[in-house]
């Protein structure tokens, strides 16, 4: 039987224990904070977006996204939910592909998943924080406050930076370091976006639209979806979407603009057609209450600040199209992210190159692992970090306790 040592009680963390544990290892799991699973409560604002139906490598991000692959064809969709029923989860699916637990509550897995480690003989410590690992006579050495505990196997499962109000910290970057490992630098991702223009007058305003991102004027990304505007700038699905990429080049200092198309259910010559048929009913309306009806009060308001005439009236076909233009091609500088502290996920992380993908082992040092966001691979919102969690940390538990035969 072999002494195994987790550090996180987080996705990959719990599915690690799990797994080695019924391979016969004994578990133990050290977690600072005072309970299990803390940011998996917070997911998929507090239903839990375990998975999602369509799993695929174009997910995922990183220097070697194609690192996945082992575990993600080991455990695919069908492999998660038969893992979570076996623990007494049925699913539930929603918008785009996303599955949530049929109680449409995160609780439902954190509680189901501890119970389960419990029963295995998982040996919990928490409100412990490990302060060092180092590699002695072939065994590794935990510190923990004034003790020590003397393990053959240890899985990094820490996580990274994003959201440190549930207790994320730099912990597993370090002691990845103090092993030899590199770490590609980390930034936000899924992350509210930060624009120089003033977007007061528009807060809490949300559409279904379509959003371009431009660096340094050449357009590199798009996608469509929620677009929620914010004192600060934009949030929502298709903003989350693009925040990566966004970071990234922000990261290096590059140029970075944003085009939304506030109506992509309509061509530009289909708006305009439409527009001059409103027109009869402009009865010497202003064009802000012209528009109203059509979009958003406060949107319309803000649009025709671009547009010279104040009366429905007056618009010609000139107005007309700069009306279009305006509702079609909104830009909007980004600055700056909200940063760790509302971002789901942080890129980068521990580098591939150092992980055998197979085992999840480090290639540097022998009986270390590591598993889930700690490592330099993110998804795509919608599932895609919590499966690349569960997948890893699944891995990661089968090799460092293989049972005969597997």
């Amino acid at each position: 039987m072999s002494k195994i040592a987790i550090i996180g009680a987080g996705a990959s963390g719990l599915v690690a224990a799990i797994v080695a544990a019924k391979n016969g290892a004994q578990v133990y799991v050290y977690e600072k904070n005072n309970k299990i699973g803390k940011k998996i409560l917070a997911t998929g604002n507090g239903r839990c977006n375990v998975t999602n139906e369509s799993i695929e490598l174009s997910n995922y991000h990183g220097l070697n996204p194609s690192f996945i692959n082992p575990s993600i064809n080991h455990f695919q969709t069908s492999k998660c939910k038969e893992f979570f029923k076996e623990l007494g989860i049925e699913m539930t699916e929603g918008h785009r592909g996303r599955l949530y637990p049929k109680s449409q509550q995160s609780s439902s897995i954190v509680e189901l998943l501890g119970y389960e480690c419990t029963r295995l003989g998982v040996r919990f410590f928490l409100n412990q924080e490990v302060s060092k690992i180092e590699k002695i006579n072939e065994k590794f050495v935990l510190h923990v406050e004034e003790k020590s505990l003397r393990v053959d196997k240890v899985l990094i499962a820490t996580g990274g930076l994003a959201m440190p109000s549930l207790g994320s910290c730099d912990s597993g970057y370090a002691f990845a370091k103090s092993f030899g490992h590199t770490i590609v630098p980390t930034h936000a991702s899924l992350v509210q976006l930060v624009c120089k223009e003033d977007l007061k007058s528009i807060t809490g305003v949300k559409v279904q639209g379509d959003i371009e991102v431009f660096i340094d004027n050449e357009m590199k990304m798009a996608r469509s979806g929620d677009i929620l505007f914010t004192n600060y700038g934009i949030s929502g699905s298709a903003v989350l979407d693009v925040s990566r990429l966004v970071a990234n080049a922000l990261l290096f200092k590059r140029a970075v603009h944003v085009k939304i198309d506030l109506l992509p259910e309509y061509s530009k010559e289909q708006l305009k057609n439409l527009l001059k048929k409103r027109l009869i009913f402009s009865n010497s309306k202003s064009v802000e209450l012209w528009l109203e009806g059509f979009i958003n009060s406060k949107l319309a308001r803000f649009i025709t600040k671009s547009i010279s005439v104040k009366n429905a009236d007056d618009l010609d076909n000139k107005e007309l199209a700069k009306l279009v233009y305006a509702l079609k091609n909104m830009s909007l500088h980004v600055e700056d992210t909200k940063g760790y502290k509302t971002a789901e996920v942080t890129a980068g992380g521990v580098n591939t190159k150092e992980i055998n993908p197979k085992t999840m082992q480090s290639k540097l040092e022998e009986g270390l692992y590591f598993s889930g966001e700690v490592v330099d691979i993110d998804g795509d919102c919608g599932g895609y970090n919590l499966h690349w969690a569960w997948a890893s940390g699944y891995t990661a538990g089968k090799n460092m306790e293989r049972k005969s035969g597997d």
